[in-house]
């Protein structure tokens, strides 16, 4: 594989980049060639369910879940050898809905800096010392542990499992909110949320191992892409859940979008600096409104990418009417130097865009950062066909990664005849009357200028009377 060339492939049980496939069943863990971290259960300690509830603040409840990682290779993996903390792995919390057949990210944790591996059942376990998780088995931190989390997200390279310990930022905050899995009461709330299906995932960023290390780490044997796992749960109130099946291993929960509302999701693998290479996932869901519009729903999900994301564009007809342009993403917490906010919309140029700032001018932007969801969403009077959508990254790459990559989505479909407005084949004086009609709006643009005036009619007099 080129790792400067990023490449797209559907959303498959485990990543494409993978030399082994694994069972999700759990019958074929045990066949992976190298060290290699996975989460093997969420939400689940020793058997029981394992979400606890630990306060509310201004309508925000604080949450913590356990999460079993495992080892299914054939050697051991780094965890506390060093004794400095930089070689233990973090632990991420994640919260998703899916209502009226959108998906979102509805809450985050800060990260458990992980201490030490014991050395349970999974494979045909060799126990070690706490200082690495053995062959074969797992180590579980309960719902207490991951509540104490200390770790922000924004100081770890996720691609290369590189951070410095001391971390610079401490979360603040109460002990029942400070660092938890924070959800609003009214996302979560099931009187508020009739037929929302909740999703819990787990994430587990493995260090960089020590130079001393012989048995190397994951990242040399590309096995850092199946850290990620998800567990549907449902809520009995806002405050207490309870589970919906067991932990779907080594999959991503926007993977549950696609299984349970039908979305398409697409893998993208991201040149980073180095020559390393990130992995993010862009879904998208079409719906018609039955009004002579449809409903464009994306999720962007980014899994390890170091570089982030700051852009998301779709290209859309100029003459077609947008609506209902909105924005999600999760809200950071715990004093998290992460700048909460909407990002930024236009409709020009042909698409429509959503960005914030770039990290160079401002390092704290709200940035799509790895093990997080950030959604796009618009109506528009125009059906859907394949377009090719821009995900543009918030930090730079090596001097010739490129700054965005395209996306192969469903969008708009753009006219091959920019001048027929009312898509009959013709230019006639129906065209003219909508662009009268859409005047000083970008409804009739047709130069591209982001409006309708009098260089738009003078185009399409020039092609009067022809058909497309």
């Amino acid at each position: 594989m080129n790792n400067k060339r990023a490449w797209l492939a559907p959303l498959a049980g485990s990543a494409v980049l993978l030399s082994v496939s694994l069972s999700h069943g759990g019958e074929d863990y045990c066949d992976v060639i190298g060290p290699d971290i996975i989460t093997y259960k969420v939400a689940d300690a020793f058997g029981s369910w394992d979400l606890e509830y630990y306060g509310n603040s201004d309508g925000i409840n604080g949450f913590a879940f356990g999460t079993t990682s495992g080892n299914p290779g054939d050697a051991e993996v780094e965890w506390a050898r060093s004794g400095d903390g930089t070689k233990s792995p973090v632990i991420a919390q994640n919260i998703y809905r899916i209502k009226n057949d959108r998906f979102e990210q509805v809450g985050l944790s800060w990260l458990k800096h992980s201490f030490c591996a014991v050395s349970e059942a999974m494979c045909s376990c060799q126990s070690t010392s706490c200082a690495t998780l053995g062959i074969g088995c797992a180590d579980t931190y309960w719902a207490d542990l991951n509540a104490d989390a200390e770790a922000p997200r924004s100081e770890i390279n996720p691609t290369t499992g590189d951070f410095i310990y001391p971390f610079f930022q401490s979360p603040c905050g109460s002990f029942s909110m400070r660092g938890k899995l924070q959800i609003r009461d009214e996302d979560s709330s099931p009187s508020l949320n009739p037929g929302g299906i909740y999703v819990l995932e787990g994430q587990y960023v493995a260090a960089n191992t020590d130079e001393q290390f012989s048995q190397g780490d994951e990242y040399d044997y590309d096995l850092q892409f199946n850290n990620v796992s998800y567990r549907y749960m449902k809520f009995n109130s806002s405050t207490s859940g309870q589970p919906s099946g067991s932990t779907v291993v080594m999959t991503p929960a926007i993977q549950a979008w696609a299984d349970t509302s039908g979305a398409s999701i697409t893998e993208v693998w991201t040149p980073e600096a180095g020559d390393d290479v990130g992995l993010m996932h862009v879904g998208y869901l079409v719906t018609d409104n039955g009004d002579g519009t449809w409903h464009y729903e994306y999720a962007v999900h980014n899994q390890n990418s170091h570089r982030a994301g700051r852009l998301f564009s779709v290209p859309v007809p100029s003459s077609a009417n947008i609506t209902n342009v909105d924005f999600h993403a999760p809200f950071y917490h715990s004093c998290e130097l992460v700048q909460n906010g909407d990002w930024d919309y236009e409709i020009a140029d042909g698409a429509i865009t959503w960005s914030t700032d770039r990290e160079e001018d401002n390092e704290w932007a709200n940035a799509l950062i790895w093990s997080s969801v950030y959604n796009f969403r618009f109506d528009a009077n125009v059906g859907p066909a394949e377009v090719a959508a821009e995900l543009g990254f918030w930090r730079m790459g090596d001097s010739d990664d490129p700054d965005s990559l395209e996306v192969i989505v469903s969008g708009p479909e753009t006219s091959p005849c920019s001048t027929d407005l009312d898509g009959d084949g013709s230019m006639t004086v129906n065209d003219i009357l909508i662009m009268i009609a859409a005047w000083d709006t970008p409804a009739g643009d047709i130069d591209g200028d982001g409006t309708t005036n009098i260089n738009d009619i003078l185009i399409l007099l020039d092609v009067f009377g022809q058909d497309c």
